[in-house]
């Protein structure tokens, strides 16, 4: 697989010559819009309704708008002025417990390897103690003119390298003004959960998390491509219990059927 960036990783006076893999790649199937009658994949104009006139590209300008009859215009010179220079080196700032991390900061996921012998031996040692620490790192990195906050955990022989979210992008919890009131809930109804919950513990499995929908896509497209006719069936409507205890037994049960 090709690396998306080579640089260095410098922890302290430590400069470690690495590279950046994709951990993850989104498959998802795209389609394109046509003329029905010709095949031709059509064009979106850019249209001024008051001028009842299409735009080229000249014409154009770039504007924030303050509310809806005030803007500030923006040019693309002014927005190049204030990019940052892309540098070589993710720069480790401090090393964490990542259990402090909340998973919603999380974003993509990237393997970081070293680049060539010369860097393996400091990457081997850093890995195994912050294995053995039990810490992950938090670094910063301007890739491409952007800005990229990392957390960099030893896994799997591998460094995993996530890009997180900035701190201001983040909808915190509390400010949704919903709290769970647990002095009101249910002994019983609670009991049945940790119960139910029980029943259905089990070990991850990754290989389970398949996307249903894009297969389906797929195997009609195929069958369409063969001059066939697929036809899914529909899925079995499940009986709907309204009472809390009926739903929470009903489950259980089911659950103890399944475990058997």
């Amino acid at each position: 697989m090709k690396a998306t960036w080579s640089g260095f990783l410098r922890i302290g006076l430590v400069t470690i010559p690495v590279k950046l893999y994709p951990a993850v790649v989104k498959r998802a199937i795209s389609f394109h819009m046509i003329h029905k009658d010709c095949g031709s994949r059509i064009k979106y104009l850019k249209y001024c309704p008051r001028c009842d006139k299409v735009l080229k590209d000249d014409e154009i300008v770039r504007a924030y708008f303050l509310d809806k009859d005030h803007y500030v215009v923006v040019t693309d010179e002014e927005l190049a002025s204030l990019k940052l220079s892309s540098s070589d080196t993710i720069e480790v700032k401090y090393f964490v417990d990542e259990r402090e991390i909340a998973p919603i900061y999380y974003a993509d996921a990237h393997y970081l390897l070293p680049e060539g012998k010369g860097g393996q031996e400091a990457f081997a040692i850093f890995y195994k103690a912050m294995e053995k620490k039990g810490r992950a790192a938090i670094g910063q990195a301007v890739i491409r003119q952007r800005e990229y906050p990392f957390l960099i955990k030893p896994y799997e022989r591998k460094f995993l390298a996530s890009t997180l979210h900035f701190y201001q992008d983040v909808i915190k919890a509390e400010d949704l003004g919903i709290d769970i009131k647990e002095e009101e809930l249910d002994p019983r109804y609670l009991d049945l959960a940790e119960r139910l919950i029980d029943s259905l513990s089990d070990h991850f499995k990754p290989e389970e998390l398949v996307d249903h929908y894009a297969e389906a896509v797929l195997k009609l497209i195929e069958a369409k491509a063969r001059g066939e006719k697929f036809e899914l069936k529909a899925a079995e409507e499940k009986a709907k219990v309204v009472n809390l205890m009926e739903a929470l037994k009903a489950s259980l049960e089911k659950a103890d059927k399944k475990a058997a």
